[in-house]
């Protein structure tokens, strides 16, 4: 029995378990944020308006995270998993425009129950790839509002979105540009251009962007990293693997939903059938070229301009694709039911299956240097160290990426951290602080106190110390080491 909202108890428990289960993982097996996490956690203790790499919003994210509950994987991940939740909502109100109630609560399921919604967060949780999937459908919903009631809350709305977009990653560009071809493309969305609405919601968002484009335009460091995945046109085999990317992109965010949905439409449960472009609804003639825009578009991106493009950045395309895929299908007589009881089932069992393995292989035979990594130990050992020499400090943990971010958010609310090859790109590093207050130089890579000599030669490093810490949540013994050096801080060295 489906609800007014067209969702079976089986699928409302499947949304929520596919939900929280990466939260569960974090909590019970996987406890340290990656790699990715950590950095954005990191920078987001200043609130920056740039960042050296990406515009803001992940690193707002992340640290309003770290300010309520401290770099707490778990808490990370779960606050990752309420964005999602907030862009499924998004989208299964899109999709109520377009399809029946129980189609759209059943494509939303799938979508959930999706490998990037379940397994991609223990990797990318609030990364600026992941958290598009809040704001686009957020963005697009409404837009196809404001056209249909001119209501001020969805222009206002609208504005605030796309700000939120734009400043989660630049690549919104291209959802702008695939909405603007649709609203070319269909005569009555070119309304849309003569209501007042419109330049309010253009207003409201231009008003939102412009500090951090300001900032941006001044400092560069976001504007150059983007132009760096622009490489010109390439050679054959590089376009063919971009392109071959692009495609695959699609497939975490809609497998292994679509199989379970060819499954249903080979037992005849449901119908899969073309509509003529003519006959659809203009709401669904505009999402089809949206989307189609927005993929060519990217091809044109990757074949004519060498935009280095990977699988993770499909996410955000392949959630506003679930638009134009759901239209082409519909219950076969008297299969509803069935086909949304066994798809809850079948799903729910197969990631009950694959967590459970999960969690005993990382628990009993194997081990993740990153999301297994003891941070906070490391941290401990190195700060008293440090504190049985020195009275004050250290200002800043300084060293290779994928060590310094997790040592330096795990020594507490006050460590600051940065890779040596960012310092000059962050705008909040304080060179003065340094000297005065000292560091903590940990590193993987023994380039580091080169690069770091290179950098700062008139401060003198002590000698290199070596620590050993085992991998947290797992019986295989495996442990890991850092290498560390102390710049003593100038007024109150020991």
């Amino acid at each position: 029995m489906s609800s007014r909202s067209g969702f079976s108890i089986g699928l409302l428990v499947l949304v929520a378990f596919a939900l929280l289960l990466p939260v569960l993982l974090a909590a019970i097996v996987f406890p340290t944020p990656l790699y990715d996490t950590r950095e954005l956690v990191a920078w987001g203790r200043h609130f920056p308006l740039v960042t050296p790499v990406h515009p803001p919003v992940m690193v707002w994210v992340g640290g309003a995270v770290d300010f309520l509950f401290g770099p707490s994987g778990t808490a990370i991940v779960f606050v990752n998993q309420l964005c999602l939740a907030i862009g499924l909502a998004y989208l299964y109100a899109t999709l109520r425009l377009l399809v029946e109630r129980t189609m759209a609560a059943y494509m939303l399921a799938l979508t959930a129950a999706s490998f990037y919604v379940v397994f991609g967060p223990l990797s990318w949780a609030l990364n600026a790839d992941i958290l598009q999937l809040t704001s686009w459908p957020a963005v697009l919903y409404h837009f196809l509002r404001g056209r249909s009631t001119d209501r001020w809350l969805h222009w206002i709305l609208l504005g605030v979105w796309a700000a939120i977009a734009a400043l989660t990653k630049y690549n919104a560009v291209v959802l702008f540009i695939g909405m603007a071809a649709g609203v070319v493309a269909v005569p009555s969305f070119r309304s849309c251009l003569r209501r007042p609405g419109f330049y309010v919601a253009a207003l409201v968002g231009i008003v939102l962007l412009l500090p951090h484009v300001i900032a941006a335009l001044k400092v560069g460091t976001t504007i150059h990293y983007g132009e760096r995945h622009f490489t010109g046109f390439g050679s054959v085999p590089n376009t063919a693997r971009r392109l071959g990317w692009l495609v695959v992109g699609y497939l975490p965010l809609l497998v292994p939903g679509a199989i379970v949905l060819a499954i249903a439409v080979a037992r005849r449960m449901v119908i899969w059938r073309v509509p003529r472009f003519a006959e659809a609804s203009d709401e669904l003639k505009f999402v089809v070229v949206a989307n189609t825009a927005m993929f060519a578009l990217l091809t044109v991106l990757i074949v004519g301009f060498g935009l280095e493009y990977i699988a993770r950045y499909g996410a955000p395309f392949a959630e506003l694709s679930v638009l134009t895929l759901a239209p082409l299908f519909s219950w076969a007589s008297g299969k509803r039911e069935a086909v949304m009881r066994q798809t809850a089932l079948s799903l729910g069992t197969l990631y009950g299956v694959l967590a459970i393995a999960a969690s005993v292989i990382y628990i009993f035979f194997a081990s993740h240097s990153g999301l297994q990594e003891a941070t906070a130990q490391a941290a401990r050992l190195v700060l008293a160290d440090w504190n049985s020499k020195y009275k004050c400090g250290p200002a800043y943990f300084l060293g290779d990426r994928q060590t310094v971010y997790g040592i330096g958010i795990a020594a507490g609310p006050e460590g600051d951290s940065m890779t040596i090859e960012f310092i000059p790109k962050a705008r909040w590093f304080d060179a003065g602080k340094l000297a005065a207050n000292g560091a903590v130089l940990i590193y993987t890579l023994p380039q580091v106190p080169d690069s770091f000599a290179a950098e700062f030669p008139d401060l003198p490093m002590s000698e290199e110390k070596q620590i050993s810490v085992p991998v947290l949540r797992t019986h295989t013994g495996k442990t890991k080491e850092y290498f560390y050096r102390f710049v003593a801080p100038k007024p109150c060295g020991g």
